[in-house]
């Protein structure tokens, strides 16, 4: 019985399509690695930072609120109610979340070298303050004048 079917010996098959095949993984590469190169330059750069406006009336009573928050603290820690550790902790957490609600800007999650790129520099004071006796488990810090130095940045806040 005859087949109509021939085999082909493998190398009668046109190289011209495994050259161009490999041509277009190796252009593939090639772009993806140009690509990265000029889109992660552009990746790494820091992000402006966009303020909320707020009205004079709003950042006062906000003023008020932390401050407020502030004289809690200290009354908690005249009364041994917490430790250093805790106000401080707490200081830091106001102060955070004051600026943040002032500015729009998430202070509250970010590590001191985060909060030093914000570029708010009696900020970036106050919490490298606050990092050795935030997170010591004993401390000499002296923690009214934290909080008088925090009460000071709040009150002079400016829009």
């Amino acid at each position: 019985m005859k087949t109509s079917v021939e085999l082909q010996d493998p190398f009668n098959y046109l190289i011209l399509w495994i050259i161009l095949a490999v041509l277009f993984i190796g252009g593939v590469i090639a772009a993806q690695i140009i690509l990265r190169k000029k889109l992660g330059d552009r990746l790494k750069k820091d992000k402006a930072l966009k303020l909320k406006k707020i009205s004079e009336s709003t950042l006062e009573g906000k003023k008020k609120k932390y401050i407020g928050e502030l004289l809690f603290i200290e009354s908690d820690l005249m009364a041994n109610k917490i430790n250093i550790r805790q106000a401080y902790q707490k200081i830091s957490m106001t102060i955070r979340m004051f600026v943040f609600e002032v500015t729009g800007i998430k202070v509250q999650k970010y590590t001191l070298t985060e909060i030093r790129r914000v570029n708010i520099p009696q900020l970036t004071n106050l919490v490298r303050e606050y990092y050795e006796p935030e997170f010591a488990r004993e401390t000499r810090a002296d923690v009214r004048s934290s909080l008088a130095k925090t009460r000071s940045l709040i009150e002079g806040w400016r829009k």
